[in-house]
């Protein structure tokens, strides 16, 4: 501005009188406008670390965009408000404002100073300092050109200043469609160092931990091939992109100088992250088989955000743009609780963890989004708010995707167990006999130590379940399974073989050990009762039993043991008979 800039001097309200006249009366309101006019001048030593919202004066453009020496004017004429919050906040498509900041250097040299706005996607802010009745020094910043100074990651707008020895007026023009939110810090060179300190600390923690739980979840995709820690590591990593998108790092880092795509791509980020969550939340909590009409409502939910942002980025309808954003930010919270407790009144356990989870979101996501637009004060816990409300969301998640793997892993190993055992003894069926019984059978062939196979038959089971019913049979099968598993080694195996007879694989035992297991067995049998006691019974069982010799395969040896078996049902029942001595009762 090449003409000189005239500041009125302050004038003195004069003493007040018991009586005055109009014209006096007149006189006097003048004076005090005039003083009000004029902005208190506060000391740089006595100005706070924090943002400088209530130390400022404000004006909104309600008209032509004014130049600084019309902002200038109206400020002297008092149509400037003071500041009523910390942090001035004026909205989404908010009108042009002009904020004024008075400060005095009470020292004899100048005082170097840098003015910090933390916001990163603002459009154009025009920075003027006034000194005396002279524009000392002029600066555009915003992301809406390229020829404008760009935001630094993590700390937003930066200037620079030297602030003479007096008065010097700070003025600021800020313009964005965005929300306009101007947190406005005025630091010296300790302060600016320990904040961005601050800053750099912060953002490590919170970038560290997230990509961690990022690389984490990729890494249980890849082994475990579920869905579910695809959908969230895709729903974190578009968290990432947005968290760097309205800091400003993915600008300095991402897409530098990509001014028309720095425009849109928060919002579209915004809707990004909360469609990938919509798709994670659907997935991991099996809405499709427990709740498929609020599944459609989330299809419908996802299908309509993305037709609606992509829609107004191609009309570039930058404001709409960022409504809908907002807007599906706020809906997309709501509905994650919604689901938690859909899940949570199915009886679904990992439904609490997503609820404490999706609550802890909302919460987060809320303030962050309100705090920005309306609604919520604006401070540094708020601001960030979304990004530790996510951490905390992950630590949830990863608890509940833990248990939701502990329950995949019962299940297997219950369907494992119930495709492997009987379902009425609880022994090993005729398929997991083999299974198990396989390298025990080659161990003993390899290092040629003993082998015997137990083939036990309930004697005249028909009878018992023609006689007092199936349930009295299955009673007597479940019986005589329990004693069978008790008489058993750590390398024994038991197994069910067929209707009412069993099966003993019994290694590093020669036949006549395994004819004492079969005499023990037998007696505890028959010392069995069952039935009421005046129509009780009692039972006995056959047995058969053959050592490893010549035969070829485990097949042949458990025929033989089966033959000794026939044998000692066709000389009386409740009966031992062995290739080692003679059937005897």
């Amino acid at each position: 501005m090449s003409d000189a800039i005239v500041q009125t001097s302050p004038q003195r309200q004069p003493q007040a009188r018991p009586v005055l006249s109009w014209a006096g009366w007149l006189a006097l309101f003048w004076l005090l406008l005039m003083h009000g006019a004029q902005a208190q001048v506060h000391p740089l030593e006595t100005l706070p670390t924090e943002p400088l919202g209530r130390w400022m004066n404000i004006l909104i453009e309600s008209g032509p965009p004014l130049s600084i020496k019309e902002a200038l004017q109206q400020q002297r004429q008092g149509a400037f408000q003071p500041g009523d919050s910390d942090v001035a906040k004026f909205g989404i498509a908010a009108k042009p404002v002009w904020l004024h900041l008075a400060v005095g250097n009470n020292q004899a040299l100048p005082a170097k100073r840098r003015l910090e706005i933390e916001i990163s996607w603002l459009d154009r802010i025009e920075l003027y300092q006034v000194h005396g009745n002279q524009l000392v020094a002029q600066s555009i910043a915003g992301d809406a050109n390229t020829a404008h100074r760009s935001p630094l990651a993590g700390l937003g707008y930066v200037f620079d200043l030297t602030l003479p020895p007096g008065r010097s007026d700070i003025f600021l023009r800020v313009a964005t469609p965005d929300p306009l939110v101007v947190p406005v810090r005025l630091l010296d060179t300790a302060q600016a160092e320990a904040l961005q300190l601050q800053y750099d600390y912060g953002y490590g923690v919170l970038y560290g931990f997230l990509l961690a739980l990022i690389a984490y979840n990729a890494m249980l995709f890849i082994g475990l091939r579920e869905r579910s820690y695809l959908d969230y590591t895709l729903y974190l990593g578009s968290f990432v992109l947005l968290h760097l998108g309205y800091t400003g790092h993915a600008y300095v880092w991402l897409w530098p100088q990509q001014t028309s795509f720095q425009q849109y791509a928060i919002p579209l980020l915004m809707v990004i992250f909360s469609c990938f969550g919509l798709r994670f939340a659907s997935g991991f909590l099996n809405l499709r088989q427990h709740a498929p009409v609020a599944r459609r409502l989330v299809h419908w939910q996802v299908t309509l955000g993305l037709i609606l942002i992509f829609s107004t980025v191609a009309m570039q309808r930058q404001q709409d743009t960022v409504l809908v954003a907002f807007l599906f930010v706020l809906l997309f919270s709501v509905v994650m609780v919604w689901l938690g407790i859909i899940t949570i009144r199915h009886g679904r356990i990992a439904g609490r963890y997503f609820l404490a989870a999706a609550l802890t979101t909302m919460l987060g996501t809320s303030v962050t989004a309100l705090a920005v637009w309306h609604g919520l004060p604006y401070t540094s816990i708020s601001f960030h708010a979304a990004g530790w409300g996510v951490v905390i969301e992950g630590i949830l998640l990863a608890l509940a995707l833990a248990y939701r793997m502990r329950q995949h892993q019962q299940a297997r190993q219950q369907a494992e167990q119930l495709a492997s055992t009987d379902p009425l003894t609880g022994l090993l069926n005729r398929r997991a006999f083999f299974e198990h019984a396989g390298p025990v059978w080659s161990t003993a062939l390899r290092s040629n130590r003993h082998l015997s196979v137990l083939m036990a038959d309930i004697d005249h089971f028909k009878e018992i379940n023609d006689g007092y019913g199936h349930a009295m049979g299955d009673k007597v099968l479940a019986e005589i399974s329990r004693l069978l598993a008790a008489a058993c080694r750590s390398g024994d195996i038991a197994a069910r073989w067929g209707g009412e007879e069993f099966v003993l694989l019994l290694p590093e035992t020669d036949a006549a050990q395994a004819c004492q297991l079969a005499e023990r067995l037998r007696g505890e049998i028959e010392c069995l009762k069952f039935g009421s006691a005046g129509q009780g019974f009692r039972l006995s069982a056959s047995f058969g039993i053959a050592q490893l010799g010549d035969h070829e395969s485990l097949d042949k040896l458990i025929h033989d043991a089966d033959a000794w078996l026939y044998r000692a049902k066709q000389t009386g029942r409740n009966r031992v008979a062995s290739n080692w001595q003679p059937s005897h009762a």
